[in-house]
């Protein structure tokens, strides 16, 4: 799918395409959860919703989760305990320098994102006020993907169209979102590549029509490697 306007802003997702969960994540919320870890991590997520939109705080989210799960009342300690595997981000560096390779080519940059306050707060010290021109968190928006809302939202506050927008994101539901609001939208695929989905998003924005990038990253000289 190729962008019909030239490309003059790319929002780009967060988890997924930017970053990821560090390993051990899921291993905070295995004691919580009991003999059924699945339906813990569905019913967690889904009571994280009001949080994503900004409507209710992430910990009295929790806490309200927790209390119907266990059919008693969570200690501080335990509610905190939850809420820390929210804090264990992983940034691709990598991604972060394509970015900057963007917005050197006169391209804005912003951040399209669902996070709650306290996931927002985290990743605000993790590097991107430095690497995008504006960040959309779903919680300062008030609305969250997949709903189509959250990308109108994010054209208002832009003050113009959809035309010469291009969205990624790993969700197909968020991709079709922003699809039906006019944006030129791509699904990314991080995992399966070695390189965290580097080359897949470089060559969705050079595909996009992101003009002057190169579908394939150019050599670093500090890379190259002595012989012998």
């Amino acid at each position: 799918m190729t962008a019909p306007h030239p490309v003059h802003t790319v929002l780009l997702d967060a988890d997924g395409v930017l970053q990821r969960p560090e390993p051990g994540w899921l291993e905070v919320w295995r004691p919580h959860a009991g003999d059924d870890l699945r339906g813990f991590l569905a019913g967690l997520f889904e009571a994280e919703k009001p949080a994503l939109r900004g409507e209710a705080p992430l910990h009295a989210c929790i806490a309200a989760f927790l209390r119907a799960w266990w059919g008693r009342e969570p200690t501080d300690a335990e509610v905190e305990d939850v809420a820390s595997a929210w804090s264990m981000i992983e940034v691709f560096d990598e991604a972060f320098a394509l970015v900057d390779d963007v917005r050197a080519l006169g391209v804005h940059c912003h951040l399209a994102t669902n996070q709650q306050v306290y996931r927002r707060d985290i990743m605000l010290g993790l590097g991107y006020p430095e690497h995008f021109d504006r960040l959309f968190f779903s919680c300062d928006l008030g609305v969250a993907k997949p709903d189509p809302a959250y990308f109108e939202a994010i054209l208002g506050r832009l003050g113009h169209g959809s035309e010469g927008v291009v969205f990624v994101d790993d969700r197909p539901d968020n991709v079709e979102a922003a699809r039906s609001v006019g944006l030129t939208a791509y699904v990314h695929d991080t995992h399966t590549s070695a390189d965290q989905g580097l080359s897949d998003l470089r060559e969705i924005l050079h595909r996009a029509g992101v003009t002057g990038l190169s579908a394939v990253r150019r050599p670093d000289p500090g890379d190259a490697r002595a012989e012998g």
